[in-house]
């Protein structure tokens, strides 16, 4: 039976561009410290570590996410729906390869010493791309792993509609809060960020409660 997975140029490149820091890490193994930072405090301060090849393990299994975003429309039930929001799925598969090659080489080059603000870096990069995911948000049809799944508006298409037009803005505002955690710095910045982010996750589920409560009372 033919595979109903078609692969593309897109499908070869996102994975690349993910698996960059796995084979960068290969490439200046020896240049590598035996235990990598791998996490770090809202002040820049390494706070988490990890042996060299758990690091290059990690980083392989992270550059293969946009691979297996890629197949998991296939496995989706509603899978017709993709082709309604193709852009909206593309733009997520590139934006979470370059975050996660721009948090892989920034995690590298921490390590050689080149002590970047990775924390600065993080926000930054999460706050662009949820900037740009909040104006396709609305684009996105009905399906399984893609937007806004709560249970009400996966039972009610008009809920997933308004829940994702009303979404859209609150990752906007996500996204900002990125940017500007990203300029302030420090506990600030943290404090920014996450208020932000908690706003723009918590609103739209309740928002998707509260609409489909209201159009079953009707």
């Amino acid at each position: 039976m033919k595979s109903p997975v078609r692969w593309s140029f897109m499908d070869v490149l996102t994975t690349l561009i993910a698996l960059s820091p796995a084979i960068g890490a290969l490439l200046l193994y020896n240049r590598l410290p035996d235990v990598l930072a791998s996490h770090f405090s809202f002040d820049n301060t390494a706070d988490g570590y990890m042996s060299k090849n758990s690091s290059i393990l990690m980083l392989v299994l992270l550059g293969l996410v946009p691979l297996l975003l890629r197949l998991s429309r296939y496995m989706d039930p509603n899978r017709a729906n993709f082709e309604k929001f193709a852009k909206a799925y593309e733009v997520t598969r590139v934006g979470t390869s370059l975050i996660l090659a721009i948090a892989g080489w920034g995690m590298l080059l921490y390590n050689l010493n080149y002590r970047l603000q990775m924390v600065t870096i993080i926000y930054g990069v999460l706050g662009l791309m949820l900037l740009v995911l909040g104006n396709y948000l609305t684009q996105v049809q009905p399906n399984f792993f893609f937007g806004i799944r709560t249970p009400w508006t996966l039972k009610n298409p008009e809920v997933w509609r308004k829940t994702h037009r009303f979404g859209g803005p609150m990752m906007m505002l996500g996204g900002a809060s990125g940017l500007v955690a990203a300029w302030v710095g420090g506990v600030a910045g943290t404090v920014i960020f996450l208020t932000g982010l908690g706003i723009s996750v918590v609103a739209p589920i309740l928002y998707s409660f509260l609409l489909y409560r209201k159009l079953n009372q009707k």
